[in-house]
């Protein structure tokens, strides 16, 4: 299964084929119903729809993604902090546990994971202890044994997973087009 937000489809013409002679589903994630998000959602449909009518046994799904999001943090002091969870209990709400990020050609766990060091650079949080589990992860490398990747794949909860929320706690997004301040 690709699981994409749909943006950059379009760059893709050859990947209706691939996915076909690969027999791999695509899901394409809905992130919020904002106006003007879905009428730029509404391109991405259009698109996915055209490849269902010229691929014959291409498996495409649109995902809701954004009924179901939740807080991967808290905020205080206007810096995102942190959970103190319990690694497993964490992992058994997480809605991102099968978001294996494919991110500067390593496999990271999970988007928090993939994109913390954007967020630490953009909200200077280098100084902030409470997130040294995450800049320790080390994501699987494009080099890694087959051994190695076996045990990524088979590895459910991690060390990490304690930063991050063991009770559902919802987000709405007002519009995923637009950054948002930390609320």
């Amino acid at each position: 299964m690709l699981v994409t937000n749909g943006f950059f489809l379009h760059r893709f013409p050859e990947l209706p084929k691939v996915l076909v002679e690969t027999n791999c589903r695509l899901e394409v994630s809905q992130h919020g119903t904002h106006d003007d998000y879905v009428k730029r959602f509404r391109e991405v449909k259009h698109l996915v729809w055209r490849w269902r009518e010229q691929f014959p046994g291409i498996s495409i799904k649109i995902r809701q993604s954004h009924r179901g999001w939740m807080r991967q943090y808290k905020v205080e002091g206007g810096k995102p902090m942190p959970f103190a969870s319990r690694p497993n209990a964490a992992f058994k709400v997480c809605m991102q546990k099968t978001c294996t990020q494919l991110y500067e050609g390593k496999l990271w766990k999970c988007p928090a994971l993939a994109y913390f060091a954007k967020l630490e650079s953009k909200l200077r949080l280098q100084d902030l202890p409470q997130w040294q589990l995450f800049r320790d992860y080390q994501a699987c490398s494009e080099n890694a044994t087959d051994e190695e990747l076996q045990t990524f794949i088979e590895t459910k909860s991690i060390p990490q997973c304690r930063l991050c929320p063991s009770k559902r706690t919802a987000f709405f997004h007002p519009d995923p087009l637009q950054r948002s301040a930390l609320q």
